[in-house]
């Protein structure tokens, strides 16, 4: 947490901002700049029904009266990555006692997932209806395994800003669907053949058996699925197994997204409690989906050894990070007499990719 770079304009109270990447030389692709922005302001709704405690279905209807009080006001974008002022919204009392105002409201939130505290999320939110759909907001616009950028926010009455990276996706993720070891649990991809909203059912045709299976999904992230129907899609849920041991349905379907093949950006990588290996050039890895089976996702890196697939884009940077310490502590931890010709070059490389920091 630091507020360098986090001067608020005046007469604004807060100011979000977007890192890495582009966004570092103050430029940010549209469909990004757009994607998180909606999501923000989805964010601050959820926050007003917070307020006016109201309850939520399955689908969050927005009133022309919610809409309005709680619409973000925002400045133009300035210089610092890519930093956009807010003002600082309508007046809150989410915590008995304390009155706050909108844009304080989100940095809460905003700290209570960067530093996985999920006791004072539900502070916060004491309706678990709310506090679960705020919590897949965020995790709409929060960067995924392997993305460059870094969504930070600071208001006026707080003197640190508060960062949300990649990883914070983890902490979200578990909060939306915590995992118990009994649960057995996959993702599958495919192509999305239809959507019957009345049985909860998402059809998907899955390559590897050439059969449609139907994946039964939770309420809850109904709107997602209407804001996914890109192909292929990636579903994650409990299954059941036909006889060859293929997927045949999926139940308590808990996530659906389009499947992200952009490009993994490693800047850095935990070697151990204490110590961080950093890119000296942040690194970039191609994905590639397995033709054949429509099903795996791979990168690959050649001069570092690297090689590895996963079923999803998280566990797939999990492989990556494993991988990278694995072959760290079996090459460039190594004695040059301990290795080959060979060897010693992908030692070489290892040194000249990483160096080894504090990790504070």
């Amino acid at each position: 947490m630091s507020n360098c770079g986090y001067d608020i304009p005046a007469g604004f109270s807060a100011l979000f901002k977007i890192e890495g990447g582009e966004a570092d030389v103050h430029q940010i692709r549209a469909d990004v700049l757009a994607n998180t922005l909606t999501g923000l302001q989805k964010i601050a709704y959820l926050l007003g029904a917070a307020q006016e405690q109201l309850e939520i279905g399955e689908r969050f209807k927005l009133s022309r009266s919610l809409a309005e009080k709680y619409s973000l006001r925002l400045g133009l974008g300035s210089s610092g990555s890519y930093a956009i002022p807010l003002a600082a919204g309508p007046e809150l009392n989410l915590f008995p006692g304390a009155s706050t105002n909108l844009a304080d409201a989100i940095h809460q939130v905003w700290e209570a997932i960067a530093t996985n505290s999920e006791e004072q999320f539900r502070k916060l939110l004491p309706s678990p209806t709310i506090r679960k759909r705020l919590a897949r907001e965020v995790l709409q616009i929060v960067p995924r395994s392997g993305s460059p950028y870094r969504l930070g926010f600071r208001s006026e009455s707080h003197v640190d800003a508060v960062v949300l990276t990649s990883r914070s996706s983890r902490t979200l993720h578990e909060w939306v669907q915590p995992s118990h070891p009994d649960d057995a649990e996959m993702t599958v991809t495919g192509k999305l053949q239809k959507i019957d909203f009345d049985r909860k059912v998402v059809s998907i045709h899955y390559k590897p058996t050439m059969r449609i299976i139907e994946c039964i999904y939770l309420p809850e992230i109904e709107d997602a699925i209407v804001e996914s129907r890109a192909v292929p899609i990636q579903v994650t849920g409990k299954f059941s197994l036909d006889e060859e041991g293929n997927p045949k349905q999926l139940t308590e379907v808990s996530h659906i997204e389009p499947i992200d093949l952009s490009p993994v950006v490693l800047n850095e990588c935990p070697l151990d409690a204490t110590t961080l290996l950093r890119a000296i050039d942040a690194l970039e890895f191609e994905i590639s989906l397995d033709e054949e089976s429509g099903q795996y996702m791979s990168l690959e890196f050649p001069d570092l050894g690297i090689d590895v697939f996963a079923l999803n884009r998280e566990l797939l940077v999990d492989e990556l990070e494993e991988q990278i310490r694995m072959l760290w502590t079996e090459y460039a931890k190594a004695d040059d007499s301990e290795l080959d010709e060979e060897a010693r070059l992908r030692k070489q490389a290892l040194l000249k990719a990483f160096e080894e920091v504090p990790n504070a």
